[in-house]
């Protein structure tokens, strides 16, 4: 079976370049993705147990504040913030070198839009959006979270059929799906910087309508300042990746400048990931974990152990 237009692309660049040595700016992203990783694994494990510092035994308490109902769809704002650190690291040059053959080393170029982009990043916008809908009561929970999987479909069917149609069939441009840069370093084709595009075209609006939405029904200042944080943090980065990934697969770049501008682009969805799960997933837990009070008797029951020891 033939391939596609983007494989054969990225065969032919594999075979014609040389796999590059891993610069600054390549583990100045592994760094950043071990840091979202390992907040998303931190968040994911508070949302299941979490330690009630006020307990004498020190045992291990579920918060039943947060119920199933917010639990679940925090704990896919947490898996999508680590897909993203993942797919991130697909494309750096030393695990490429551990991973790929030499001919095929530009190949983790393509599955990186496919898997960044087309999955986890629009499921986590959509994860925040419900979130927020659901603050104030604008969407049912846990039903509405089914919406998570269905707003990744369309960007993930996009992605796959670019990749997966032969190129017998749709006979594009062999430009718009170039994924590496002259030096072999992984650049950003052209196809997925229009569908990113679109993607921050879409939530872009609905985030923003959603946290001003928040804001102005928050009974505190705490949630107000919170609301407004979390807009800052989301709506201001998705522009910046949108130009700067697109500026990887329309200007061809000379030494070293991929990956630096593919840093900037992933420091900003970074950033937005972090926000995120920062305001909410782990404030409410510890915003939880005050409010957690002892069941009738506890106490009584614990001093009265304490005593007979």
């Amino acid at each position: 079976m033939q391939a596609s237009v983007a494989v054969e692309e990225a065969l032919q660049d594999g075979r014609a370049l040389p796999l590059p040595d891993a610069g600054g700016a390549d583990f100045a992203v592994a760094g950043l993705a071990v840091v979202v990783a390992a907040l998303s694994i931190a968040g994911s494990f508070v949302l299941l147990v979490s330690f009630d510092m006020r307990s004498r035994q020190g045992r291990l308490r579920r918060i039943l504040d947060l119920g199933p109902s917010l639990r679940g769809p925090r704990l896919l704002l947490a898996f999508f913030a680590w897909l993203l650190g993942a797919a991130e690291m697909i494309r750096l040059p030393f695990l490429r070198r551990a991973m790929w053959r030499a001919s095929h080393h530009v190949m983790p170029c393509l599955a990186y839009p496919l898997v960044a982009h087309g999955i986890a990043e629009p499921g986590l916008l959509a994860c925040v959006l419900l979130l927020l809908r659901a603050s104030v009561g604008g969407a049912r929970l846990p039903a509405a979270a089914l919406a998570v999987p269905l707003a990744c479909l369309p960007f993930l069917t996009a992605h796959v059929l670019v990749l997966a149609t032969p190129a017998t069939v749709a006979a594009y441009p062999g430009q718009l799906a170039h994924a590496a840069d002259g030096d072999g370093h992984c650049a950003y084709p052209a196809y997925a910087a229009t569908l990113l595009l679109a993607l921050a075209a879409v939530y872009v609006p609905l985030l923003a309508t959603a946290c001003w939405g928040v804001a102005a029904v928050a009974i505190n200042r705490r949630l107000r300042a919170r609301a407004q944080a979390l807009a800052g943090l989301v709506l201001v980065p998705l522009p910046v990746q949108v130009m700067a990934l697109t500026l990887t697969s329309v200007w061809n770049t000379p030494r070293y400048t991929s990956p630096t501008i593919g840093l900037a682009g992933f420091l900003a969805v970074w950033i937005t990931a972090v926000a995120a799960l920062a305001i909410l997933v782990l404030l409410p837990v510890y915003d939880a974990l005050g409010l957690v009070e002892p069941l009738p008797g506890t106490a009584a029951i614990e001093d009265t152990r304490g005593l007979a020891r």
